[in-house]
């Protein structure tokens, strides 16, 4: 019984060891015979002769080794400020998320300065006049100490 039990076991773990290997395992049974082309064609209920479809190209083996990673996300800038900018009937908000002293400089698109001012704390909103400026757009950009933020905004539209 126990030669019995090794010579099954043996058959078993012989295909799969020479797998492992990489060289084929012997054939338990014999190849089937190729199956002549006229034999594979069907013919439909509405009496078509369908041959068979092509067989689909296989996609190429990817060695997993060479698969460049994932460009990795930049992390955010520590020195920027977040800048809430609206304009409504002559009057430009500002507020920033900088506790403290943040210079606000608006400019024109050419980048000369039409109104600077200073806030004492940026999460303080600032009310600016933006009344005598022309309509059209503008860049705020706000200032404190290293850190820097930019908002477009579209006065008088």
């Amino acid at each position: 019984m126990k030669h019995l039990l090794l010579l099954l076991l043996a058959g078993l773990l012989l295909p799969a060891a020479a797998w492992a290997q990489g060289t084929p395992a012997p054939a338990a049974t014999p190849a089937a015979a190729p199956v002549p082309e006229s034999a594979q064609e069907a013919i439909l209920p509405s009496g078509v002769v369908a041959a068979p479809a092509k067989a689909a190209a296989t996609a190429p083996v990817v060695n997993a080794s060479r698969i460049a990673p994932a460009p990795e996300t930049p992390a955010a800038n520590p020195n920027a400020i977040k800048i809430k900018a609206e304009a409504a009937a002559g009057h430009l908000t500002v507020k920033t998320d900088n506790p403290g002293p943040t210079r606000v400089e608006v400019t024109d698109v050419g980048g000369r300065p039409v109104i600077t001012h200073t806030m004492m704390n940026g999460q303080t909103a600032a009310v600016l006049n933006v009344s005598q400026l022309p309509a059209g757009a503008y860049i705020v950009h706000c200032t404190a100490y290293e850190k820097t933020g930019t908002r477009r905004v579209m006065i008088g539209q």
